[in-house]
């Protein structure tokens, strides 16, 4: 725990206690492909860890997070036959991609650890436009009804500090593609998975 942190420049501003935080996340989504007659469900999961204090400015007080990182950002998908009460199934080979960046405020600057599979490339999001994000991507040559992309340890951090309305949550936003194939055919699907943390 540290104190004493103040803005630059702000000689009325303060900040108060930070603490650092680890929080877990898993959200799913779906994409079904008519032509493959199959759903891909999506699964994201891991762990969140930041630095959080509370900043007092004219009297207001607003969250800061910064040291922002993903802890073990696993990526699963799981074949069915529909997405609803489906059962399961099987493809021939599936590709895996996760790009995250921050979707608060859109200022946290994505930061990829050395000697880890993910790279730095802009790309277009929903939140923010054309951002940086780090991205993974994997391919599996294999028949399975599901298929796992681990990355261990804390491969992607974010740059930067920001500070938003109090007792809110930050958002960090990961656009994940999936492209399945049955034999000679193929079918792709992306969405928009959230983790959000708050103290």
């Amino acid at each position: 725990m540290s104190t004493g942190l103040l803005a630059a420049g702000a000689t009325d501003a303060s900040a108060i206690a930070t603490k650092t935080y680890t929080k877990p996340y898993s959200k799913s989504a779906n994409f079904y492909s008519k032509p493959l007659g199959r759903c891909v469900k999506t699964t994201l999961s891991g762990k969140v860890t930041f630095k959080h204090y509370y900043y007092k400015q004219k009297g207001a007080i607003s969250d800061a997070f910064l040291g922002v990182k993903l802890i073990n950002p696993t990526m699963r998908t799981t074949v069915l036959t529909k997405c609803t009460g489906g059962k399961k199934a099987t493809v021939t080979k599936m590709a895996m991609t996760q790009r995250w960046y921050e979707s608060t405020k859109c200022k946290l600057n994505v930061a990829i650890a050395a000697g880890y599979q993910w790279t730095v490339a802009v790309t277009p999001t929903v939140e923010c436009g054309k951002r940086k994000a780090g991205t993974r991507a994997t391919t599996y040559a294999v028949k399975a009804n599901n298929y796992t992309q681990s990355n261990s340890g804390r491969p992607v951090g974010f740059n930067g500090e920001v500070h938003i309305k109090y007792n809110t949550a930050l958002c960090l936003s990961a656009r994940t593609t999936v492209t399945a194939y049955i034999n000679n055919k193929s079918d792709s699907g992306t969405n928009t998975i959230k983790a959000c943390v708050k103290v």
